[in-house]
């Protein structure tokens, strides 16, 4: 029976298992990446679509209210689950005696610093 050498051993080299090493760390490094940005951008869209919904209502509740005349208000909401939101709302003249130009920014401070949501609209006073 003969014996095989180091050289004539079947198995992977050295340089291979660390090429190997190398290519799976590269795609640890991109998934655990595409993860923490698919985390990010979920959070940023779901503060956009609670803030638009929070504009909504402001806005809706101004329709449906009783204008007096130009003003400017600001607040926080009082639901302790969207104490991060202020809203802000502005009725401004318009050339026409009984319609007014109504501006509600909702903003709130994420990672990235200050954001907000603007609607406009008209609104008739009856």
């Amino acid at each position: 029976m003969k014996q095989k050498s180091f050289k004539d051993a079947d198995g992977f080299t050295l340089l291979e298992v660390m090429v190997a090493l190398a290519i799976i760390a590269f795609a640890v490094v991109t998934y655990v990446h595409s993860q923490n940005m698919s985390i990010a951008l979920l959070n940023e869209s779901t503060s956009m679509t609670v803030a638009t919904l929070l504009a909504k209502s402001r806005m809706v509740a101004l329709e449906n209210s009783e204008i007096a005349g130009p003003s400017e208000r600001e607040g926080t909401f009082e639901d302790p689950e969207h104490a991060a939101f202020r809203w802000k709302e502005r009725i401004v003249a318009t050339p026409f005696p009984n319609v007014f130009e109504v501006y509600v920014e909702v903003a709130w401070n994420d990672n990235r610093g200050r954001r907000s949501v603007d609607m406009v609209t008209l609104v008739v006073r009856q």
